[in-house]
């Protein structure tokens, strides 16, 4: 089966959104004094610790935005599994991620810091909810074995 647009378009997206959890996570780790010291530690004592429990659940949905990407462009099944997981999970974190920032009064006053998070907080929700319905919506264009293919 061909592969159609919408799902090549997401699976690019996949990909770039892998990508730049990964870019968050090395720019995160790479200045950890700044992290300590920026507007949401300031604002709230628990940012810090709370954004440190995140690397294996970002780690997680990374990995499974990858193999849904990869199958989804090899037109695999994994592609169809991995996609589903990968974009319940965006879903969950930014969900989770919302309602910290919302509870803890962190998106306002607004600077350039804070449009970052609410943009990635944001994506992360919607892109979840996109990628779920577009492969949902194309999954008879994605093989369920490999005679299919």
């Amino acid at each position: 089966m061909q592969r159609t647009p919408a799902l090549t378009i997401t699976t690019v997206l996949m990909l770039l959104t892998a990508i730049g959890t990964i870019l968050f996570w090395v720019i995160f780790f790479a200045d950890l004094d700044t992290q300590r010291e920026s507007i949401f530690a300031l604002r709230s004592e628990t940012w810090f610790a709370w954004e440190l429990s995140f690397p294996l659940a970002d780690g997680w949905v990374t990995l499974t935005t990858l193999l849904g990407a990869i199958g989804l462009w090899r037109s695999r099944p994994t592609g169809l599994l991995f996609g589903l997981v990968s974009g319940g999970a965006m879903v969950f974190l930014g969900l989770i991620d919302i309602l910290f920032f919302l509870e803890n009064r962190l998106y306002l006053p607004v600077n350039v810091e804070v449009a970052v998070e609410l943009f990635i907080h944001l994506w992360m929700t919607s892109f979840g909810l996109f990628v779920i319905a577009i492969i949902w919506k194309h999954r008879n264009a994605i093989p369920l074995s490999r005679k299919d293919s």
